[in-house]
């Protein structure tokens, strides 16, 4: 017994020595969609100190050469649990990791990746490659913050290089095609179609039973990224947050932003303010009033909707 005890004490000191915040709480599955490709699905929440920041989808695709990550998560803690998920499941070496955009909640996870496969590339879309150095020192110290350091030892990896719309890069058997539709959630957003998986990563252009932020997006522009991963070939979709399903969480979450842009826009041209139109949209938006993040949320996004509108009638 007091030898168990011993070898547990070295194994948290262990830990607590190598600068970085405490192993990730909770078991989270890597689930299989197809005989390829995997998620390992987040808490659909907020990032705090009970979730350690653990709030995206990662997901893994198994190639004839190796294994490409999409979105490794928060933190290097968060990307060394992706990087064990892995190990479950085949031997091969990680060659490639794809980075949606660049909110570091997604992508601070690339530390642990590279530190494991000096190798392997890192893609994203230009806008978000030339804004990753500083957006990524940013995102430690917020995460930090609201985790109460789960996220210490964390230090930004950018991408290697870029990639835009309508590229196929072709990484061991499978093909991978890159979707860019404008600003949609950011101005750097890409989405990525396994094709022949009919598998699409979808970023955090769609949340799945949450509402997201819109600070650094478009709606319109969100919502025809929607409509052109709705034109794709794929039939399985892993969106940033949430559950992974078919076009239904493609239609749920187009229709929350197209419905509040709409409004807003038919309130703006009868004259009304932002603040004086929210109950009249908050009651045509009610099937969607169950939605993690509504009411923090609906008030920033009509706002933010009617800055736009105003901004494109000049």
């Amino acid at each position: 017994m007091w030898r168990t005890a011993l070898l547990m004490s070295v194994v948290v000191s262990l830990v607590a020595c190598d600068g970085k915040g405490p192993a990730l709480k909770g078991d989270y599955p890597a689930v299989k969609l197809t005989d390829r490709v995997y998620v390992i699905h987040g808490i659909n929440e907020l990032p705090d100190k009970r979730n350690q920041g653990f709030i995206n989808n990662p997901g893994f695709v198994l190639t004839s050469k190796g294994v490409v990550v999409v979105d490794p998560g928060s933190s290097v803690r968060i990307g060394e649990m992706v990087l064990a998920k892995i190990s479950g499941v085949t031997k091969q070496p990680v060659i490639a990791v794809f980075n949606t955009h660049v909110h570091g909640d997604h992508w601070l996870g690339n530390q642990a990746i590279k530190a494991a496969y000096p190798k392997a590339v890192i893609y994203a879309h230009p806008n978000m490659k030339s804004k990753a150095p500083a957006a990524g020192a940013e995102w430690v110290g917020l995460l930090n913050r609201l985790t109460d350091g789960a996220v210490k030892g964390t230090e930004p990896v950018g991408p290697d290089t870029h990639v835009d719309h309508d590229e196929i890069l072709k990484l061991g058997d499978r093909h991978f095609r890159i979707y860019h539709n404008g600003k949609a959630h950011t101005d750097g957003d890409v989405m990525i179609e396994v094709v022949e998986e009919k598998t699409m990563f979808l970023g955090d252009n769609v949340f799945a039973g949450r509402i997201g932020r819109m600070d650094d997006g478009h709606f319109a522009g969100n919502v025809a990224a929607i409509e052109m991963a709705m034109q794709s070939g794929a039939s399985q979709f892993v969106p940033g947050h949430g559950p992974s399903n078919g076009r239904n969480i493609l239609v749920g979450y187009r229709d929350y932003l197209r419905t509040l842009h709409d409004e807003v826009k038919r309130y703006y041209d009868q004259g009304l303010q932002d603040f004086e139109m929210k109950p009249k949209i908050a009651e045509s938006l009610i099937r969607f009033q169950k939605w993690y993040g509504f009411d923090e949320q609906l008030g920033r996004h009509i706002s933010l909707a009617y800055q736009q509108i105003q901004a494109e009638s000049f």
